[in-house]
């Protein structure tokens, strides 16, 4: 009988464990969507910019030409002692070794009243604040949007949101010393430059106390007024990573070993957003693959009796989008900025997407062109001073040097 890996989810990590897997193997993967969200580009849902079918890959299909079984469900149990997996509706699914690629959920950091804000987590997600902004803006001519978190998701969301509305009173809050703590401080500065012609207020060491219908009261007591607040305070460990005992606490991510392998137990590989290695990595899309390329070739490492090999983190540039007003390379210390970068950020989604669900048929030919022209400029003949103008904002390019 071939041996039985179950990989748990279909995300970057998911989707690239099991490409790393021969179908020889006996290969089930679980996951509630039959499709693989591409995260680092939702925030170009708020704007409208992509549609929610531009960032939904074919999961499902991916998985069956691997060879391998694709089951839509839900796991709600991982039996890590009995060495099986449970799904809401398919039953027990046993397994000689384990891959989960779980990700994580809404960190809400027990903020009371933080339901009432909108995540900016899925595709679904991002997908109702752009309603929720369109309706509000027919509605009112001042609409009050408060943005909880000033990281890569509150940044990315601010800049789409003064993309499409530009007229929208916005304020960001976040309990950081600057925004996007973990880059260079020349991108904070730079944020700040880029918004002074809108109606933007950017709170930093400022923490939320409560979320209420009408606005967010700080802890300093000071009411924020919002008709809508978008929180964007990172992610936790998934409930089920607890559940199965592979984290130590609720909302904790589960401790791997350099070889991605649970400490908590054998055989069980944790990769992507899930797992946490003794020296924390960022929750990056890139690390994720990698990480389901090193998890998956363990995996069979592991059924074979074989040494493991360790996951070596590549640092790679970090893009940082900020709407039509341009986009952040970084690369270490240093960034550059500008409406050009914009088209790297494009290029990655383009190439990525298309190596994690390759084109094979005319089916999944005409998913990537959709794509491809949903992410074009509308259609029309331009004149010659709008592409003059077009092709100057495009070279508009700036150095951010490391501060002194």
């Amino acid at each position: 009988m071939s041996h039985r890996i179950v990989i748990v989810g279909a995300g970057f990590a998911g989707l690239s464990a099991a490409a790393q897997i021969p179908n020889d193997y006996d290969v089930t993967v679980l996951s509630r969507h039959p499709w693989c969200e591409f995260l680092p580009n939702i925030h170009e849902l708020v704007s409208g910019q992509k549609q929610p079918g531009d960032l939904r890959l074919d999961a499902m299909g991916r998985i069956r030409r691997l060879g391998h079984r694709f089951v839509l469900d839900e796991v709600v149990e991982i039996d890590t002692t009995g060495r099986t997996v449970r799904g809401t509706t398919s039953g027990v699914h046993p397994y000689d070794a384990l891959v989960v690629t779980a990700g994580g959920v809404n960190a809400t950091r027990g903020i009371s009243g933080a339901e009432l804000a909108l995540p900016f987590k899925s595709v679904e997600d991002c997908t109702r604040i752009h309603a929720r902004l369109k309706q509000l803006h027919q509605q009112s001519e001042t609409v009050r949007v408060v943005i909880v978190g000033g990281g890569l998701e509150g940044v990315e969301a601010l800049g789409e949101i003064l993309r499409a509305f530009p007229t929208t009173q916005i304020d960001v809050v976040d309990g950081g010393p600057r925004l996007l703590a973990n880059a260079p401080e020349s991108l904070d500065q730079t944020v700040r430059v880029e918004c002074q012609p809108f109606d933007v207020t950017i709170a930093t060491q400022t923490k939320i106390a409560t979320v209420q219908p009408d606005g967010v009261v700080t802890d300093q007591d000071r009411l924020v007024p919002s008709d809508l607040t978008i929180w964007t305070g990172g992610p936790s460990g998934a409930p089920l990573l607890f559940e199965a005992g592979l984290a130590p606490q609720q909302s904790a991510w589960a401790p791997v070993d350099r070889n991605l392998e649970s400490r908590a137990s054998e055989g069980v590989f944790v990769a992507g957003d899930a797992a946490e290695l003794d020296e924390p990595i960022t929750k990056q899309a890139y690390h994720a693959i990698d990480m389901g390329t090193c998890a998956g070739a363990n995996a069979m490492r592991f059924l074979a009796g074989d040494e493991r090999e360790p996951f070596l983190p590549a640092e790679k540039p970090i893009l940082v989008s900020f709407g039509q007003l341009g986009c952040f390379l970084v690369v270490g210390e240093w960034a550059v900025f500008g409406p050009a970068v914009s088209i790297a950020k494009e290029a990655v989604f383009q190439l990525v997407s298309a190596s994690l669900v390759p084109p094979v048929d005319a089916t999944t030919t005409l998913g990537s062109i959709r794509r491809l022209t949903g992410s074009l400029p509308d259609p029309g003949w331009p004149s010659l001073w709008t592409i003059w103008r077009g092709l100057l904002g495009a070279f508009d390019v700036r150095v951010l040097a490391p501060s002194s």
